[in-house]
């Protein structure tokens, strides 16, 4: 290569690059499966040292300052810039159009597509000389300009301009800001003070032309600090940071299913650079943007990053492996074969081993169930299932249920060998993720299931794991929207025996319900949303040490009890009914859930974290718990109204799900979420679906029961009933 200088400008010729034929065949989207490759092939050959012949290759460096009209047009604050022309000349575009006139269009498109590959290849060949002059100058690139990726189309003739193309290699520019000769490329790079910079080469990442047939995007880099602790995870084109996370198993409480509604996927950007995003100027102050804070589900870097990570512990989280009945969990047993009952929930997984001879747990384990960061309720799920999450959310819960079970037979010293059974109780969504089935049938009408039947299979084949040599059983559902948990939960409460006729609620994301007896059992399932486990809550969160569990107003005093009696972080699920009940109480929410003026912008204050920020209650948490109270108390009203009995023909309430077993079932009245009539009825029965799984367990003729729980069984659709509906809205308001 050639090096001269005239003036400040710095002109290179007799550039010794060749042609890539690789990249050719790309550009012309040929490969070699095509009918046509070998024929393309053979034309390739036979032009390449024609093209070569007619290829005038120049290029021109000039450091300089960064014009005004590019900086103003994209908000630029660096001062000084190197502007890099490179043209193959005139003749091999005549050529190119010769062949296009004569009708041969192949050779018109391949030559055209040779003197791009030398274009790049120039490019590459002036980086030595782009580092160097950069060195003299104590410099380096911060970033690379091109039109129209990065700049407007016009802002060419700026660089035309500056360049003085026209009068160093006669290049022209036309009206349509396209440089004469065509096959010409001009750059800015924009520099910098750091002298290790050196973004020159062209990044796909960054460009706009996505259908290129040369786009390559490699993963960038985050770099992630957690407690004083420090990791590397790629983040791949179009993926946020959520995303990545995920797939690197770092947990994330992600509720909203990264929408960026529920601001729990908070992160702190350190170095790099993320763009601010709608949902993060609702989420976040302007002093904590310019710190750097983000949410993860709506940042999509564009270049390597160092984030720290700003995540609610969920470690601790209380979770309900309790039930009406439990005999023991002492973990050490004479039974020599053993079961594992298992519920999965929406939000957390349960584990018993039930000793066979014994019929008693010998072991608990519980965790939170990790597919809450693709959403933390079903909706959230079967959507992250459709849009291509399938596998991933397959991989989740099984993990979890492997993680479960490992710590089982390590604790208790188990064989696996004398595990006989695996029983799992589970609504239809987490059944349908278990089993990695379709979910697109579950989230539309008429919301038809895969299979909603028994399953039976063996362990691996369901887990995708040998751990287990047994049988695995999951147990039967009703429909889409009442599953097995809820039928496993009837059965737990001897529904299919009872004369009296019971009401079963669990008062968790979905709301499903069931009442009846041994004669007839009608079955519901509403949409209460994910409120009543601090989901969608301003300050809510899980079960966790220094959730607030309890309060108490005297007048706008509030008086907390946490969970733990640790310091306050958020409000968990109890805590939010409670808070609700005495802002009603206190008559700071009116009956059609208003709060008082004082408090409608910012919320009403109920305790401050450690670092001193306000835990409040606001106008959206009290419509989110007006929706969930009114969701579950229509769905009980119609219930009734649809069997035809009154709330004295009701013998026992039983109240399910880690929600019902901790709730203070005076404030549920309170704020009308259940009637006032069942105050003597309550009967809280915890983890009913696990204690159903159990008793299928034990049971010598659980199969024919089961049957029967289902055969039983009718689905009242609240959705297109007319009477729910009324329910729903007269219920909105607070008694």
């Amino acid at each position: 290569m050639q090096i001269t200088r005239k003036g400040e400008i710095i002109c290179l010729d007799g550039f010794d690059v060749r042609i890539d034929k690789k990249v050719v065949l790309q550009l012309l989207d040929c490969k070699e499966d095509n009918p046509i490759y070998e024929e393309v092939e053979e034309e390739y050959e036979e032009l390449q040292e024609i093209v070569y012949g007619k290829i005038d290759p120049h290029a021109l460096i000039k450091f300089d300052e960064v014009p005004k009209e590019i900086a103003k047009q994209i908000n630029l604050r660096e001062k000084q810039a190197a502007y890099v022309l490179t043209t193959v000349g005139r003749e091999v575009s005549a050529y190119s159009t010769l062949m296009f006139q004569q009708g041969d269009y192949l050779k018109g498109m391949l030559i055209d597509a040779m003197a791009d590959s030398f274009l790049f290849q120039m490019e590459d060949a002036l980086q030595d000389v782009l580092r160097e002059e950069c060195a003299n100058r104590k410099a380096g690139i911060k970033k690379r300009l091109e039109a129209p990726h990065d700049i407007p189309m016009e802002m060419q003739q700026v660089m035309h301009r500056q360049i003085r193309a026209e009068e160093m290699l006669g290049i022209g520019i036309t009206s349509g800001y396209m440089f004469d000769p065509v096959k010409t490329s001009c750059l800015i790079l924009v520099l910098t003070d750091d002298e290790k910079e050196f973004r020159m080469q062209h990044d796909c990442r960054k460009c706009s032309a996505l259908h290129c047939k040369l786009r390559k995007v490699a993963p960038v880099m985050i770099e992630v600090i957690e407690n004083g602790k420090s990791y590397r995870i790629p983040c791949a084109e179009k993926q946020s940071i959520l995303d990545a996370l995920i797939a690197h198993d770092v947990y994330f409480s992600a509720v909203c299913g990264g929408k960026g509604i529920c601001g729990k996927c908070k992160i702190q950007l350190l170095e790099g650079s993320l763009d601010v995003t709608p949902s993060d100027e609702k989420k976040f102050t302007k002093e904590e943007l310019e710190k750097g804070y983000r949410l993860s589900c709506r940042a999509f870097p564009k270049e390597d990053c160092k984030i720290a990570l700003d995540r609610n512990d969920e470690s601790d989280f209380e979770i309900v492996s309790d039930y009406s009945g439990k005999q023991s969990d002492s973990g050490a047993s004479n039974d020599t074969a053993f079961g594992i009952a298992i519920d999965i929930g929406t939000t957390t997984i349960a584990l018993n081993l039930i000793g066979k001879q014994s019929k008693e747990v010998v072991y608990s384990f519980s965790t939170i169930n990790k597919q809450r960061s693709f959403g933390a309720d079903v909706i959230s799920r079967i959507q992250a299932s459709n849009d291509g999450k399938k596998k991933e959310l397959q991989a989740s819960i099984r993990q979890d249920l492997l993680t479960g079970i490992r710590e089982i037979i390590k604790e208790t010293g188990i064989s696996p060998k004398q595990v006989e059974q695996v029983v799992i109780g589970c609504n239809t969504t987490m059944g349908h993720l278990l089993m990695g089935y379709s979910c697109e049938t579950l989230g539309v009408v008429p919301f038809t299931p895969v299979n909603i039947k028994m399953i039976k299979e063996p362990f691996e084949k369901i887990m995708g794991s040998g751990l287990l040599d047994c049988e695995l059983a999951v147990l039967p559902g009703i429909s889409t929207y009442v599953g097995g948990d809820i039928v496993s939960g009837m059965y737990f409460c001897d529904f299919f025996k009872s004369e009296d006729i019971c009401l079963l609620v669990d008062l968790g994301t979905n709301g499903e319900m069931a009442l009846g007896n041994k004669d007839k059992i009608l079955v519901s399932s509403t949409a209460a949303g994910p409120a009543f486990e601090g989901g969608n809550i301003t300050w809510g969160m899980g079960s966790v040490k220094g959730a607030v569990c309890g309060v108490r107003l005297d007048k706008e005093k509030a008086e907390v009890e946490t969970i733990g009696n640790e310091p306050p972080i958020g409000l968990c699920g109890t805590g939010v009914i409670e808070i609700a009940a005495e802002l009603v109480r206190e008559e700071f929410v009116d009956e059609t859930g208003l709060l008082d003026e004082d408090y409608f912008d910012d919320g009403f204050p109920i305790a401050k974290t450690p670092d001193g920020k306000n835990i409040v209650f606001t106008q959206k948490d009290v419509r989110e718990i007006q929706l969930a109270k009114a969701a579950v108390r229509g769905g009980v009203e119609t219930l009734l109204l649809r069997y035809g009995v009154t709330y004295d023909q009701v013998k026992t309430v039983y109240l399910a799900g880690g929600f019902g077993f901790h709730i203070d079932t005076k404030k549920a009245f309170q704020i009308g979420m259940l009637p006032r009539e069942f105050a003597n009825k309550i009967q809280t029965v915890g983890n009913s679906s696990l204690g159903g799984a159990i008793r299928y367990f034990i049971s010598e003729d659980g199969d024919r029961e089961m049957e029967r729980m289902v055969d039983l069984s009718k689905e009242i659709n609240l959705s297109s009933d007319k009477e729910f509906n009324d329910f729903y809205m007269e219920h909105m308001f607070f008694e």
